[in-house]
């Protein structure tokens, strides 16, 4: 029997039919329908670059969507397990790393000495 995509000659066992159920195909014909890889370069490529477009206006840096909300970031120190990231301002929720619910702001620990300790 004739693949109806190929023209090639096939066994009855070897053809299937297509998504459609419109025509019969062989294995190769069938594997490249279901990959979309019977889609021509040219439509992938506008597609690729319609959807960039569209990914670039949608995907705003962290930064960018805590300006747009008005919010700073702020240092937060988890009091169970020190883990230490960054949030908005007033953050009231669980550590990220341990789930915990103790979060306190974070304090940089600063040593000082006094100039008679360096001699």
């Amino acid at each position: 029997m004739e693949c109806e995509r190929c023209k090639g000659d096939f066994d009855a066992s070897k053809l299937r039919v297509d998504r459609k159920g419109q025509r019969l195909v062989c294995d190769d014909c069938s594997t490249f329908i279901k990959t979309g890889m019977l889609v021509p370069e040219k439509v992938k490529q506008e597609a690729k670059k319609e959807f960039s477009e569209v990914r670039k206006k949608l995907a705003l840096s962290t930064a960018e969507r805590l300006e747009k909300l008005g919010e700073k970031k702020e240092r937060y120190e988890c009091k169970d397990c020190d883990y230490k990231f960054s949030s908005i301002q007033n953050f009231k929720g669980r550590c990220p790393y341990c789930g915990e619910e103790g979060v306190k702001p974070y304090v940089e620990k600063s040593f000082v000495m006094e100039i008679d300790e360096f001699v």
